[in-house]
């Protein structure tokens, strides 16, 4: 079955009524955007019928209601990859509409909370027209998750209550003037792209080891040197490469 496209033109409530509609066994692998967030995961089906789902860090239920928020990316159907046993047992019927009301609800909390990396904290002094704050139990467990340190990912994580959820309370408190958002420094900006440079350069370095040993050209110092001078751990041998 040819089945692919893009998220942006097909989008996901389509693609699960074909599938069904064909009774079709496979996987539909999807890599699409978020704001600024790119997800990607599997979603398995049976005969049709949605029966388990992958992506980073969710749950099988959790990923496929996340998939309904991309706005856009591609998407390609598989045949040939099949799940052994069943993770979700929710008819296609629920999910559709639950993932629908994810989808609507995902608009609004993106205003407040457009991407899991952003770091909220407390108002020190919120403006309220009432001295009490009342908040439901699950809003309390995240309010006190919130220190001006932890990323709302992080928060979803050691919360449990899942990454839909969290994003939802949060974007509350962020209405209810409880909490704003924290603006890294300059450092804890440039952070994760000093880790993926760093990360790239351990592998350039470990190829050029590779070759060495099999007799190909290799890194000379002086060439190596912009990159050595990005990883994480001392360089020791005399020609300025870990080996």
């Amino acid at each position: 079955m040819a089945l692919e496209g893009d998220l942006s033109e097909f989008p996901l409530t389509d693609i699960i009524q074909l599938v069904d509609l064909s009774k079709k066994t496979g996987s539909v692998h999807l890599r699409g955007q978020r704001g600024s967030q790119v997800i990607e995961g599997w979603m398995y089906f049976r005969d049709g019928k949605i029966v388990g789902a992958e992506s980073l860090g969710l749950s099988p239920l959790d990923a496929v209601y996340t998939f309904f928020t991309l706005e856009s990316g591609p998407f390609v159907f598989r045949d040939d990859l099949k799940i052994s046993l069943p993770t979700i047992t929710v008819s296609n019927e629920v999910i559709i509409m639950e993932g629908i009301m994810r989808q609507d609800a995902w608009a609004t909390i993106q205003q407040f909370v457009p991407n899991l990396n952003i770091v909220p904290r407390l108002v020190p002094n919120p403006s309220s027209g009432s001295n009490e704050i009342n908040l439901e139990p699950d809003e309390w467990r995240i309010l006190t998750m919130v220190n001006g340190k932890n990323s709302v990912a992080q928060i979803a994580q050691r919360s449990g209550l899942g990454e839909f959820r969290t994003c939802e309370i949060i974007a509350q408190l962020f209405q209810n003037g409880l909490i704003d958002r924290r603006h890294p420094q300059i450092g804890e900006a440039l952070a994760p792209e000093f880790e993926r440079i760093a990360g790239e350069s351990s592998v350039l370095v470990r190829r050029s080891c590779y070759r060495r040993r099999i007799g190909r050209p290799m890194f000379t110092t002086r060439k190596a040197r912009p990159v050595l001078n990005c990883l994480p751990w001392p360089i020791i041998s005399s020609e300025g490469l870990p080996w």
